[in-house]
């Protein structure tokens, strides 16, 4: 992977105007047109330092971001850019923070409303023709004395589906990587509850055009050193997860998933335009949705405690 360095001095320099301009066309790809009653004409007023769109003929006011997903963010238009042009390398938040100059927070908050737009791009393309499955398994070795049983539960390895359609060459057109127990998932396939031929039928279903019968999709067999397309894919998947972000948990797994898959299937400048398209048709998801209720999380107390020092008069 090329150093911090060279990918600081790949990163554009976008001008707000180039920026503005590329959000609207992607916000509204046909011309302007006004989210209250549908007319095609606006003015162009600011406000508060704001590009706002007056509706010529109701005069309601929309601003660029609204409805997509940069909505509500205070973060510069120039930086939501330069995060989507770093989004081709697959890079963490951490670096992402460091890259574009913001909080840690901001830049991991940035990164997953990306990968929430790309997984409402990837929801809209469901994969067609001549078909793999490989059933897989993500997970990561932990100590068998650390943590409690129920926190090894949630560290067992996560089951995958992984589906591609192919050319006449047997080359990948379409991707894609499916956590039984994640949000695209299936709850009736959870783990322990399904077996791998459940869970690559319920996979057809809701991932496949018209869910069909998966009696024409070829069945690859699990392995790390299969030699077909998909299991090589698999393999980048995994190997990317583990260099660049030490591994993922279960709870935000698809997102990353849908991410590889993402750049997988799109060379960089294909990318870049398309994943600025689907951001500026994708409502946005907050910070709450996005981490969940913390309700059930409970800290993990200390096995071992420092015993306390003797009282000793300094003499």
């Amino acid at each position: 992977m090329p150093s911090r360095f060279s990918i600081r001095d790949s990163v554009p320099a976008f001008s707000t105007a180039d920026c503005e301009h590329a959000l609207f066309a992607a916000k509204w790809p046909e011309g302007f047109r006004c989210p209250r009653c549908g007319h095609p004409h606006y003015y162009e007023v600011s406000s508060r330092g704001r590009r706002l769109f007056e509706c010529r003929s109701c005069s309601h006011q929309a601003s660029l971001t609204a409805g997509t997903v940069l909505e509500g963010s205070r973060t510069p238009l120039t930086k939501w850019f330069q995060a989507m042009f770093l989004m081709q390398i697959g890079i963490s938040a951490r670096l992402l923070a460091e890259l574009i100059d913001v909080t840690y927070k901001t830049a991991w908050l940035i990164n997953h409303k990306l990968r929430h737009a790309i997984g409402e791009w990837d929801r809209e393309r469901p994969l067609e023709g001549d078909l793999q499955l490989l059933g897989e398994y993500y997970g990561y070795e932990y100590h068998r004395y650390l943590g409690s049983l129920i926190v090894q539960q949630g560290l067992k390895p996560q089951p995958i589906v992984v589906g591609a359609s192919l050319d006449g060459a047997g080359d990948i057109v379409h991707l894609k990587m499916k956590a039984v127990d994640g949000p695209e998932g299936d709850d009736a396939a959870r783990r322990g509850g399904a077996g791998g031929e459940e869970a690559a039928e319920r996979f057809v279903q809701k991932h496949v055009v018209g869910g069909g019968a998966d009696d024409r999709a070829e069945r690859l067999e699990r392995g790390h050193r299969g030699p077909t397309a998909l299991h090589i894919a698999w393999r980048e998947a995994v190997r990317w997860l583990a260099w660049t972000f030490g591994g993922i948990g279960p709870k935000h797994l698809q997102a990353y998933l849908n991410e590889y898959c993402f750049r997988r299937l799109l060379c960089r400048n294909d990318m870049l335009a398309e994943l600025i398209a689907c951001c500026g048709t994708t409502k946005t998801i907050t910070y709450r949705r996005l981490v969940g209720s913390r309700s059930g999380i409970r800290p993990i107390p200390w096995a071992y405690r420092r015993p306390a020092r003797s009282g000793r008069r300094a003499g």
